[in-house]
């Protein structure tokens, strides 16, 4: 459910190369950058977090209007990470707290990687540790399999029925593959999440660039089994998209807290929001008085 809002949204655009990203400031409390897109996420808060946090949602390039394509080419992992140093800056956030759903997160870990002095705190959510490589084939394969058959099937039947887009090009193919995979994504394997999309501008080429270039073959830990601040991971048991084996493999990591949540697929935000909030605000509390007894 869309939450009510707390006070005004506050509405801006900020012009990054040929992309018009919208950002919408909503809430009060530390500033929280929350990127991908100014649509979408707005909608998967609830209205108690924004008596705690000033929310900041920005739109990424894929998810934003544009004077003309972006060239794909040269655009790289450091390309995107500038461009969310462009808005950081433009919107005159210090240090703020960084928050991506899904491959926003790990885009936000990356940046916090580069930029560690310009964010206090990451919050990921529903996000990949691994991406298109063989290990995480397998492991999506596993998770899979321990679906229920009547989930199964409803993945099956929703495949079936998925409408055949040169037929009905007035369709978005993404919006249309993301509902249909509802049992992958959703606890309620037959969750309609149109509603979520409506009104979203998809730059579809810039989007299958970002997941089947920029990030593939990615490993967030394979190179050094760190975070560059204090991190907080969301995954559901119920998200067969990005298994929380994946997390629950890299538990040990320092200043990396991962919390499972037991109803949730890929959207625990939306899904159980009071238990959402209750663990991150409860995390960011504990954070912050940790680094400030340092």
């Amino acid at each position: 459910m869309l939450g009510s809002l707390v006070s005004t949204p506050q509405v801006g655009y900020i012009h990054v190369g040929v992309s018009n990203l919208r950002y919408v400031i909503e809430g009060k409390g530390e500033a929280c950058l929350v990127i991908g897109s100014s649509v979408y996420y707005p909608r998967t808060f609830s209205s108690h977090l924004r008596d705690h946090l000033k929310l900041i949602f920005v739109d990424m390039p894929w998810f934003a209007s544009a004077t003309s394509p972006l060239a794909l080419s040269s655009y790289t992992l450091d390309s995107v990470v500038a461009d969310v140093d462009l808005v950081r800056q433009k919107l005159r956030l210090d240090r703020p707290i960084l928050m991506g759903h899904s491959i926003h997160g790990s885009i936000a870990m990356e940046y916090a990687r580069r930029h560690p002095d310009h964010v206090s705190r990451l919050v990921m959510i529903g996000s990949p540790v691994l991406m298109t490589s063989d290990r995480y084939e397998a492991t999506a394969a596993k998770a899979w399999e321990t679906a229920s058959p009547e989930r199964r099937k409803i993945q099956d039947d929703n495949w079936r029925r998925l409408p055949d887009f040169k037929k009905h090009p007035e369709l978005q193919a993404d919006v249309e593959n993301y509902v249909a995979m509802a049992p992958k994504y959703w606890f309620n394997p037959r969750y309609d999440a149109r509603w979520i999309w409506a009104g979203m501008t998809i730059q579809a080429d810039s989007l299958h660039h970002l997941f089947e270039d920029i990030f593939k073959d990615y490993d967030m830990f394979g190179k050094t089994r760190t975070t560059p601040v204090p991190s907080f991971v969301a995954t559901g048991v119920y998200d067969y998209v990005i298994p929380n084996a994946t997390w629950v493999a890299n538990r040990d990591i320092p200043n990396l807290t991962v919390c499972i949540f037991k109803r949730s697929g890929h959207t625990p935000q939306l899904e159980e929001p009071k238990a959402f909030d209750t663990q991150l605000l409860n995390w960011l509390v504990t954070s912050r008085t940790k680094k400030e007894n340092r």
